[in-house]
């Protein structure tokens, strides 16, 4: 059973560079006593140390890594060094692609271009937190798993494709007449929520909390509204409870009213919560426009 030999990794690489354990910790930046916990693997160097430490040595992280392994199995600084890179690649691309969006947006096709770079960024970037969370199920996307990056070094070459650009045209659903109540505790939510649901041309009302949106359900006649998006974690009374409630008032027709699930909660636990708590679909945040308004028109026509 092979355990970390990180510790007497560093001690062998400091005494043939000729260094002090003092010397050591000053180059790198820490105390003794630091340097001293790492040489009995009493703890590790922080992940950001890695890099420097390496170029102190003459090595590479991954010589560093290597010796971070427990029981034969990939160290927890592995796994999280290389998920670090993953994170990084495409949040650089969305910081840079801000600042050309910036540059250029009077250049539609160059805006476009951008915002879509941004927007396939930012989904690799939830398919990365899904691996991290360890969470099941498919995975969140709007490419097909064979034209999606498999990791951020196929990131780079993915975005210099001609990527298909989206327009806002196929989007268009008429749900005109509709009312829509959105239950949405945040503002800038509820504020991308209302900008999206103006495409299907729906009335749409806001409740802060699940008890806003419980007493605006209970104080306007039956079928005033047609359908509750409802976001799961809100103060006072969270999506879950309001639901319940929701289903257990008296008026039938309010009791059962269709109520879709709005949430960056996207576990099978959280899924199987929401339909138990009487919720009819569920659509996760980021919202997908075009799978949002599909399960809309299940219950709007």
């Amino acid at each position: 059973m092979r355990q970390s030999t990180l510790g007497s990794f560093i001690r062998f690489l400091r005494k043939q560079n000729q260094m002090t354990q003092a010397q050591l910790a000053d180059r790198v930046g820490v105390t003794d006593k630091a340097v001293s916990k790492w040489e009995r693997d009493v703890s590790y160097p922080d992940i950001a140390i890695f890099p420097k430490l390496a170029d102190i040595f003459g090595i590479t992280v991954n010589d560093l890594l290597r010796e971070c392994t427990d029981d034969g199995q990939p160290s927890r600084l592995l796994r999280v060094y290389e998920m670090s890179h993953d994170i990084r690649t495409p949040l650089h691309i969305i910081l840079g692609c801000v600042d050309m969006a910036e540059t250029y947006h009077a250049d539609e096709n160059m805006l476009l271009r951008y915002l879509e770079s941004i927007r396939v960024s930012g989904e690799y970037l939830l398919r990365v937190l899904d691996r991290v969370l360890e969470a099941g199920g498919e995975d969140r996307k709007m490419l097909t798993a064979a034209d999606f990056p498999a990791n951020a070094s196929e990131l780079g070459e993915f975005l210099k494709k001609d990527l298909p650009l989206r327009s806002g045209l196929k989007r268009f659903y008429d749900f005109s007449g509709k009312r829509v109540l959105v239950a949405e505790d945040m503002e800038l939510n509820r504020e991308i929520a209302g900008e999206i649901l103006k495409q299907t041309k729906a009335r749409v009302e806001f409740a802060e909390d699940g008890e806003a949106c419980l007493k605006m359900l209970e104080e306007k006649p039956a079928g005033y509204y047609d359908l509750i998006l409802m976001d799961i974690l809100m103060p006072k009374m969270d999506g879950l409870e309001t639901t319940r409630r929701i289903r257990k008032l008296p008026d039938r027709t309010k009791a059962a009213i269709p109520i879709i699930a709005m949430t960056a909660n996207v576990f099978e636990k959280d899924r199987n919560d929401a339909f138990a708590a009487g919720m009819d679909a569920f659509a996760e945040k980021p919202i997908s426009t075009d799978k949002l308004f599909e399960t809309m028109k299940k219950y709007l026509g």
